[in-house]
């Protein structure tokens, strides 16, 4: 149970999980274009914990394979190309897997509540 000390308010925006997708597909998108792959690369450490601190940001655990294997592969491998892509999609899937807990967590705390 939830417990109280003070009364609690909830404010969120109430907008249905396809929306919310959509806006996380669109948001991932602009984090690749504006660089997120040279911003994992400057923070990349071998074996790190991706559960703590700055390596537990969107994209970060999902680079992980890229940025061990990028200096073995040729610039021009498209392999290369293809683990990088697949790191940009489990990033939005990951984003979509937070999003869907996040309003479990949400409902429940309402639930509670009532």
């Amino acid at each position: 149970m939830f417990k109280h000390k003070y009364d609690t308010c909830f404010i969120w925006i109430d907008v249905e999980q396809s929306i919310l997708n959509r806006r996380v597909d669109i948001r991932v998108d602009q984090m690749v274009n504006v660089g997120l792959a040279d911003e994992v690369r400057h923070i990349f450490i071998p074996y790190a914990d991706y559960t703590k601190g700055i390596r537990w940001f969107i994209g970060v655990p999902e680079m992980d394979q890229y940025s061990r294997e990028e200096k073995n592969i040729d610039e021009d491998d498209e392999s290369k190309k293809m683990i990088l892509q697949s790191s940009f999609v489990n990033t939005k899937h990951n984003t979509h897997l937070l999003i869907c807990h996040q309003l479990n967590k949400i409902q429940r705390l309402i639930n509670e509540k009532m």
